[in-house]
Formats: C-alpha cells, structure tokens, sequence
C-alpha cells in the first residue's frame, strides 16, 4: 500500500461497515503525511503533534533505509497512524512517532564509536534529558499541557530498551510501570509498533518470521491481561476502547503474517486477504460463539457478522449429497452476495470470491472434522441417517433410478 487512506473516524457510515470493522490496516509504504495525523485535532493538539513529528523527522532523514528498502521515517509515522485509527488521544500519537528516539540516538552513538558501557550509559542519561527538555519545549510554544507532555517523555522512556536488558525485561516494564495511564499509553504504542513490524516483515528468512510473530504473541498476551484489568477499574473510557481496538489489530496482523507462512508466499495471491478474514471468523465461530453446533442450521444475509458464513456448513453439502441442488446453489449464492457485498472494497472478480469460498468450506469441514475426533462431547445434530430419512430423503432406497435419479457415484457432480 503506497498511499494512505482517510481515517475511519472521518469516514461516513457505509454499506461495508462490517468490513471496516473487521479490516486489518495495512501500513503506508512510505512515511505518512503530517496532514493527515492531525486530521481533525483541536489547534493545541495538532501543533504538538506536527511539532514532534518534525523531531522525529531530523533524526530518521539521515538515518540508513528499513530492511525492506522504505525510509526510516517510514516506520514512527505509520505507528502514528495506526494509533490514530486506533482514536488514540494526541499524546499517544506523539509518543509513537517518537517512541524509537531514545534507542536510536544511542545506536547513532555506538555507531560513531562508543563501546564502553559507563560512557554509553552516561550518553544515555544525557540524551533523555535532551529529549525530555525538547518535548516540553514543543509543548509550551503549541500551548499545549506540559503536564501530558511530561506524560509522553515518560511513555517514550518507559518505551525505551536499555541495551544490556533482554527483551522479555523491557517488555515487562511497560505492564508493570505504576502509574496506570502511562501503562495504557505505552502498550498502546507498543502494540503499534508491532502491528507494523509484523506487516513489513516481507525480507526477513521465515524463521525470523515465526520468531517475530512469536514476540506479539508475548505483547499480545499482556495487552489482554491490561485489557482485562482496565475493564474492572474506572478508567478512562475513550482509553479502553483504543487498548480494544489495537490488541485486535495486531493480533489479527499476527494472525495473517503466520496465515501467510502456512499457505506459501505465493499461493492465491489475489485471495489472500479475504481468506485471511475467513480463517480469522472461522476461529470467532468456533472459540467465541462455539458456533459449530449450527453446522445444519443456515443463516445468513448481507450485514451479519462474517462468522455467519460458517452456518449451516453441513447442511449445505448435505443438500449436495442428496440432490437437492436448488437448495445447494441457493446457498452458494447467497454466500457469494455476501462475500461481494462485505469485501466489495477488496474490488475481487467473481472467480476470486468463488475461489475463496471453497477455502472457507473446506476450513470449514476440517474444522467439524476435528472436532469429532477431539471434542469428547461434540456431534453433528440432526445428521444421522434415520434422521435424514425421516425428512423425506430416500438415500438407503436402491430403486433410486426409478425416482428419476441415478444411484450415489454415478450421477454426475453439480458443477458438470
């Protein structure tokens, strides 16, 4: 993605609301425009804003180019944005476009020279006291509160890895920091700043991959726990609803990003992102609403939650089995409405969102399987045999042919 689109809290509300909702954002491929980050912030917090993303831009302009090839100021500003879309308040924006400044100075350090550890930690010292005094200074002169520009020098120091801490160590400080908003602040940059490493992972060997992907997981599994704590307290209620939306983002970035490493690098390119959707409403339907016990019940109509598209999984090829092909197609094209109706802005051919329907029955069909065989208590309702009969059904019948069919395996398949 080259460009960046209008924020969904600009957005009028439309027909693909259920795609908005459930969307992975995808990143900028170049740095994002300043413009676009302070789209409809009051003055105060727009001037505070575009003033640190100058600070940051004086650094990442001479700084060496990303794995991927894009510029450094690439990645702090999508951070940026993400929390936007996020509808992070303006002192967590300003803290994901600077929260890489501190580690980067001090690299910027050890790359002209300086190993001993004393003086690296002496520099350090030294260049969060420069940062901090720079902060407070864009704050005063946008009349911005210097109380929650102190907030954000902190976010950005709570943020920073000390060089001789491994890393489950600096994570830690962010879930651990006692003042609870800094907390929130700094998991919801961190979060952030995963979503767009794992989406710009494309140059790395794959068990990097997998390792980065494993590095979210432990971001990820914190971030619920906040979630979780937060919801019991009285706490900011716009905060809360920013935690929610970031940790399914970046899980649901991770979640394609290993999707991605499961399927091939190149396998159905064009479909991929829809059949990421699928597989993540496959999970929702059956981890959330434990939804297999209505894989003979069908319900489905454009505007249902996508998970919708998993009932009656069963039943629809149950109609296939027995000959029944107006209710098959019936219900093939109700779910091809549905897919061209929610993923409309992925612009698919038909070919594409019918290619993509077979992968989400046989995700499907797996999924039953499965759950047959270690389920201890799961059975397909209303699917055995004397039941089917009893519905009208002649499948034991071997006089079939003078029903006016062929027997089973010898008529030929609906798509002949």
């Amino acid at each position: 993605m080259n460009s960046v689109e209008t924020p969904s809290f600009v957005l009028e509300d439309t027909e693909n609301t259920v795609f908005e909702d459930i969307m992975i954002w995808e990143p900028a491929g170049g740095p994002v425009p300043v413009d676009l980050l302070v789209l409809g912030m009051q003055d105060e917090d727009a001037e505070f804003v575009a003033a640190c993303y100058e600070m940051a831009r004086g650094l990442y302009d001479d700084r060496p180019p990303r794995k991927n090839g894009q510029p450094a100021f690439t990645h702090p500003t999508n951070c940026a944005w993400f929390l936007r879309l996020a509808q992070t308040q303006a002192h967590v924006v300003a803290a994901g476009l600077l929260h890489d400044m501190l580690e980067d100075r001090v690299d910027i350090e050890r790359e002209n020279g300086v190993s001993d550890a004393g003086q690296l930690d002496l520099l350090q010292r030294a260049i969060r006291g420069q940062f901090g005094s720079a902060v407070i200074d864009a704050s005063l002169k946008a009349g911005y509160p210097r109380e929650i520009a102190e907030r954000v020098v902190e976010v950005v120091s709570t943020l920073t890895r000390h060089k001789s801490d491994l890393y489950y160590k600096s994570i830690s400080g962010i879930f651990t920091h006692t003042d609870l908003e800094i907390r929130l602040a700094a998991a919801l940059v961190k979060l952030a700043d995963r979503m767009h490493n794992i989406k710009t992972i494309e140059n790395y060997l794959d068990d990097e991959k997998i390792y980065q992907c494993y590095k979210n997981i432990f971001i990820l599994n914190n971030a619920k726990q906040l979630r979780n704590e937060i919801r019991e307290r009285a706490t900011d209620e716009r905060m809360v609803i920013s935690l929610e939306k970031a940790f399914k983002k970046c899980g649901k970035a991770t979640f394609q990003a290993l999707h991605r490493l499961d399927h091939g690098q190149d396998a159905d390119a064009e479909i991929f992102d829809l059949v990421t959707y699928l597989a993540l409403a496959l999970r929702k339907f059956t981890l959330e609403f434990q939804g297999l016990w209505k894989v003979t019940e069908s319900d489905l109509s454009p505007g249902d939650p996508v998970y919708h598209l998993f009932h009656g999984i069963v039943k629809k090829y149950d109609s296939r089995l027995h000959h029944e092909d107006e209710m098959f197609h019936t219900q093939a094209r109700k779910e091809l409405d549905y897919i061209s109706h929610t993923f409309g802005p992925m612009e698919l051919n038909v070919d594409d969102m019918q290619q993509a329907i077979h992968y989400k029955d046989a995700m499907a069909l797996r999924e039953v399987i499965a759950a047959l065989l270690y389920h201890e208590d799961y059975v397909i309702r209303g699917f055995e045999c004397s039941r089917l009969c009893s519905r009208g059904r002649h499948c034991l019948r071997n006089e079939a042919d003078t029903e006016g069919h062929q027997p089973d395996g010898e008529r030929p398949s609906a798509d002949q």
